[in-house]
């Protein structure tokens, strides 16, 4: 169904209409979430600072409001404007193929081997300072920082195993299906297009990415991790890898926190590599990063080539 496809539009038209799509669909999510809000518990958003674990009506609401702003602002933008430019939308989203289940087994194992020298970058970010001059910025992004993290709890508290398949439905499957969806699938998809240089292209899209998450002190790592999902998809040539590696990368967070007595940010797997006992653990992560990049990051690629040729 490419009802638009036909007109041949620049890229710059292609960009409006896409934004325009994205606009309108963030828009009624906001609507809907508002309606659903104001008819159930007027005061929630007004009162998100003084939500505690024990409010579960509360957090209950929100996560259904999460679920439903989700879907609007990252699942359906890209299945309609795919709908709209594409000849069929899952080949639009490079959904139509996947890799082997090896492909899946060495990104687990990849994402294992890089975490260590990840959270050290987590861990520097975190340690940037302002000068004196930029102060109130500093206290801005501090804020905001721990706003995030706050709300980041509050969406994982509960415990019983009905709440923790509901956190990894909100906080890990819907994630990683929705923002693969809009990053990869649709931004990074139509930079390539456009800039014509892949490697620029995926660098972008994780920049907005990490952006569009309003969180300074993981804005770096995040971009780096956008770049991995991004590549994944270059030389795959499938949208699957990314959601799997960014659900795996997710569902380990909520685990980690479900299993674990400390806050979010600061469980062991966040700290793990971060001490001098585990720089050993750190080189040796890069290094099997490196062999199995090599498998993930160029022979999938050839094939893929080969396949199209």
């Amino acid at each position: 169904m490419n009802t638009l496809k036909k007109y041949n539009f620049n890229f710059a038209q292609r960009t409006a209409i896409m934004l325009f799509c994205i606009l309108i669909c963030l828009m009624i999510g906001q609507l809907i979430t508002s309606i659903i809000a104001g008819a159930v518990n007027p005061e929630l958003f007004n009162n998100l600072d003084q939500l505690k674990p024990e409010m579960t009506k509360e957090i209950t609401l929100l996560k259904s409001l999460q679920f439903i702003s989700a879907l609007f602002t990252f699942v359906f933008p890209p299945i309609i404007i795919g709908s709209l430019f594409g000849n069929n939308i899952l080949s639009f989203l490079q959904l139509n193929r996947s890799p082997k289940i090896l492909y899946y087994i060495l990104t687990i194992i990849f994402i294992f081997s890089v975490l260590p020298g990840m959270n050290i970058i987590i861990m520097l970010n975190k340690a940037i300072r302002f000068p004196e001059s930029m102060k109130a910025i500093e206290l801005s992004l501090q804020g905001m920082e721990e706003s995030g993290l706050r709300m980041t709890e509050i969406m994982l508290t509960g415990s019983g195993t009905l709440n923790l398949i509901t956190n990894i439905l909100i906080m890990a499957v819907l994630p990683a299906i929705g923002e693969e969806f809009m990053f990869r699938g649709l931004i990074q998809k139509h930079l390539i297009e456009w800039t014509k240089k892949p490697h620029l292209a995926i660098i972008l899209s994780a920049v907005i990415f990490s952006a569009v998450h309003f969180q300074f002190y993981g804005f770096f790592p995040r971009v780096l991790l956008g770049m991995l999902f991004g590549y994944l998809v270059y030389y795959s040539g499938s949208l699957w890898p990314a959601i799997f590696a960014h659900f795996f990368n997710n569902l380990m967070a909520v685990l980690s926190y479900h299993f674990s007595s400390s806050t979010i940010g600061n469980t062991e797997i966040d700290s793990f590599g971060t001490t001098n006992s585990d720089i050993y653990f750190v080189f040796a992560g890069l290094v099997v990063a490196v062999f199995i990049g090599r498998y993930l990051f160029k022979k999938q690629r050839i094939k893929t080539e080969n396949a199209v040729n």
